[in-house]
């Protein structure tokens, strides 16, 4: 599954690029110093709360899962490698309007190097406090012909930022499907650090 963790990497790259993760990514948005900070969900037991603090949130994550920052993006791979998972934070004007449905589905729609992307389902992610929305499907990696499973999710705070979470998971059955579920319940927002 190293295609899998390459991949998530790129799209945090590509997520990096899109309005988070540049020196100006707070310009002409409301004064980040003003954002509140939203207490951190209580892991499962074993699991642990990990902190961006740039990109300004928390998630638990689950033990042995690497976990990796790179500017306000996050990178998450399954200790199996079944699963990688992506998380950014965006605060530009497009991010901070757009409804969660369609900015999560035009996020799957835009994902790099996948042909033959399907939505499966569209719904809001169970136990979240925010405005949210999760696109389930499947897609083909262009350069390997390798099915992926996929969920992007979309959680809003109106007037502030949009946080974006992409896991890429294995075709057969399932892979972690109750660890990634928890884990989009779990992210919380905080003050970015400036």
């Amino acid at each position: 599954m190293r295609a899998t963790a390459l991949l998530a990497a790129a799209v945090v790259a590509a997520l990096a690029g899109t309005g988070c993760g540049e020196e100006d990514e707070f310009t002409g948005t409301p004064d980040p110093a003003t954002e509140r900070n939203d207490p951190p969900a209580k892991p499962p037991p074993g699991w642990r709360t990990f902190a961006n603090r740039r990109a300004g949130f928390t998630v638990s994550v689950p033990p042995g899962w690497p976990t990796r920052a790179r500017g306000s993006a996050t990178l998450i791979r399954s200790s199996d490698r079944l699963v990688a998972v992506s998380i950014a934070a965006d605060r530009s004007e497009p991010a901070r309007t757009t409804a969660p449905r369609q900015y999560a589905r035009r996020t799957f729609h835009a994902l790099p190097n996948f042909e033959n992307l399907k939505v499966k389902r569209t719904r809001r992610v169970a136990r979240s406090p925010y405005m949210s929305a999760r696109v389930d499907g499947v897609g083909t990696l262009s350069n390997r012909r390798q099915r992926q499973r996929i969920s992007v999710a979309a959680f809003r705070r109106p007037r502030r930022v949009t946080y974006t979470v992409v896991a890429f998971s294995a075709p057969a059955g399932v892979a972690h499907g109750a660890e990634i579920d928890a884990l989009l319940a779990s992210l919380r927002a905080r003050r970015p650090a400036l």
